[in-house]
């Protein structure tokens, strides 16, 4: 008697493929090694990681999903290019959520949560006076996410962590403009202590938080503009 799932081996095996490939050109968009608006040619990467034409294809719409590649006439698979006015969106959107998360916890007062990014101010912190930039910003994603968590609300959260996906290209350029705009100090353990304060302070804060790393990735994306009009290699 045939199985009801024979033949569909090979199916899991493309998948496997599909998704190495996809966190293959992931990690080196992520890593800076892939900037925004460099065009990736199918042929040369297709052979380059050992795939076919196909399953690129299909890894680029994984990574199209994700905000961190797109399609563009004449020009195929290209890295994500992201704009003064991108920027100004996704930390809009960050700000709308977030202030609710304030008015939140300045409510409840919920001692776990305070507990918690306590915690991670001070792995941001030490990840800082190490000079671990990967590490800093994890620590950011998830304190941030940790205050949106004070809401109680699971839509919301499922919100935040959609929007923390997209705007992963713009976390992963964040994590550049610490090494080459040289970011000498770190504002969570200030923003924690608004938090502490009265909801007016904690909101005044927060503003101020995300317009500061607004403009650094702002500053960030003319740098990487200049450089590239000049043709000057990447640092």
């Amino acid at each position: 008697m045939t199985s009801p799932i024979t033949g569909l081996g090979a199916g899991i095996q493309r998948q496997s493929t599909t998704e190495q490939a996809t966190d293959a050109v992931r990690q080196a968009i992520l890593s800076g090694r892939l900037l925004p608006g460099t065009p990736l040619r199918e042929a040369a990467l297709a052979a380059e990681l050992g795939i076919s034409r196909s399953t690129l294809r299909e890894a680029a719409r994984i990574l199209e999903s994700e905000g961190l590649v797109s399609y563009k006439m004449n020009r195929g698979i290209v890295v994500t290019d992201l704009s003064g006015p991108d920027v100004a969106d996704i930390y809009a959107a960050r700000a709308a959520v977030e202030l609710a998360a304030v008015d939140a916890l300045t409510g409840h007062r919920d001692p776990a949560i305070y507990a918690s990014l306590a915690d991670l101010v001070d792995q941001i912190e030490r990840a800082f006076g190490q000079g671990d930039t990967a590490a800093v910003l994890d620590g950011d994603r998830r304190f941030h996410a940790t205050l949106v968590a004070a809401t109680g609300s699971p839509r919301l959260r499922r919100f935040y962590g959609q929007l923390q996906q997209e705007q992963r290209l713009a976390l992963a350029l964040s994590e550049r403009s610490h090494r080459e705009l040289g970011r000498t100090a770190d504002d969570h353990r200030q923003l924690l202590d608004a938090l502490h304060g009265s909801p007016q302070q904690a909101r005044a804060e927060l503003t101020a938080h995300l317009q500061a790393g607004a403009a650094e990735l702002q500053r960030l994306l003319d740098l990487l503009a200049r450089r590239k009009e000049r043709g000057t290699p990447r640092g």
